[in-house]
C-alpha cells in the first residue's frame, strides 16, 4: 500500500532535488543518513484521500514548480514552512487525533468509489485501522510539526 512520507528539514536544504538525498527501501520505509525516527512519519495514500479536504487548508510550497499552493502535492514533493501554515498543520492532525479518541478499534472509514469491472456494481472501500498505531503516528506528526514550527525548521512531505 503506497505511503505518504513526512520529515522534518532545515530550510536551507530544500530544493527540488532534495529527494535524492532520501531513499526508500522494499517495504516502503525511507531512510536518511542521520534520520531520526521522531523526525519521520509515514500515512497511507488511502488515510490521506480520507482527510485530504481538511490538508488543502493548508499554505505550502512545491519545490519542484517553485509554487505556492494549497494542501499536499498527491504525487510529488510538497514543503509546510512557514510558522503559521506550521502551527495550522499541527492543530489540524491535533483535530483528527481528538476525533479518532472516539473511535472504536478497529478505526472504520469509508474509503473511495470503487465499480467491480465484471459486474459493474459501485460501492464503496472500507478502510479499516489499528487505532493505538493510527492515533501513535499522528501523534507524532503532530510533535513533528510543533518542533518544526518553534525551531525555524520545515515538514517535508514526500507523496505516493
Amino acid at each position: 500500500m503506497p505511503k505518504h512520507h513526512f520529515v522534518i528539514e532545515n530550510k536551507s536544504r530544500v530544493n527540488e532535488n532534495m529527494y535524492t538525498s532520501y531513499s526508500w527501501d522494499s517495504h516502503g520505509n525511507i531512510h536518511k543518513s542521520g534520520l531520526k525516527s521522531e523526525f519521520y512519519a509515514a500515512l497511507e495514500d488511502e488515510f490521506i484521500a480520507y482527510i485530504y479536504d481538511s490538508l488543502r487548508w493548508l499554505d505550502t510550497w512545491n519545490p519542484s514548480t517553485c509554487m505556492r499552493c494549497s494542501g499536499l502535492n498527491n504525487c510529488g514533493i510538497t514543503v509546510i514552512e512557514e510558522q503559521d501554515a506550521l502551527l495550522k498543520f499541527h492543530k489540524l492532525i491535533q483535530a483528527w487525533i481528538d476525533l479518532f479518541s472516539y473511535a472504536t478499534d478497529p478505526i472504520v472509514l469509508t474509503g473511495s468509489y470503487c465499480v467491480d469491472g465484471e459486474e459493474q456494481k459501485g460501492y464503496y472501500e472500507t478502510l479499516a485501522y489499528n487505532k493505538v498505531e493510527l492515533i501513535n503516528e499522528l501523534h507524532k506528526l503532530a510533535n513533528m510539526a510543533k518542533h518544526a514550527e518553534i525551531n525555524g525548521k520545515c515538514i517535508v512531505h514526500f507523496g505516493i
